[in-house]
């Protein structure tokens, strides 16, 4: 009997860990496409480094369009970001442009 009750847990265990891992991967897949600033700096960095090793960010501005009255981005995360990045102490300047969570354009826009 006791063989049994343990059996029925450990399935009714593995059936909620299996339940909650497609959840998580779901909420991950659907959250890919709205980034927090940090977030968004995290996915900006690797190739504002590949552009010079002494990058250092500027600014993180969002740049979705919000109609008026919406709450989109209430809870910290938005579509559209631009991440600058300058060198200290020279003119050079570095922008990356992420859309849904993802890199859409890099420039280097040194003068």
């Amino acid at each position: 009997m006791k063989k049994i009750v343990l059996v029925v847990l450990l399935l009714l265990f593995s059936f909620g860990a299996v339940e909650k891992l497609s959840a998580e991967d779901t909420f991950e897949v659907n959250e890919r496409q709205k980034l927090s600033i940090k977030q968004a700096i995290e996915i900006a960095y690797p190739p504002a480094l590949k552009w010079n090793e002494d990058a250092k960010l500027l600014q993180a501005i969002n740049i979705d369009l919000d109609k008026p009255g919406k709450s989109i981005g209430s809870n910290g995360k938005r579509k559209h970001w631009n991440i600058s990045f300058g060198v200290p102490e020279t003119n050079k300047y570095f922008l990356v442009t992420i859309h849904d969570g993802k890199i859409d354009m890099v420039n280097d826009l040194t003068v």
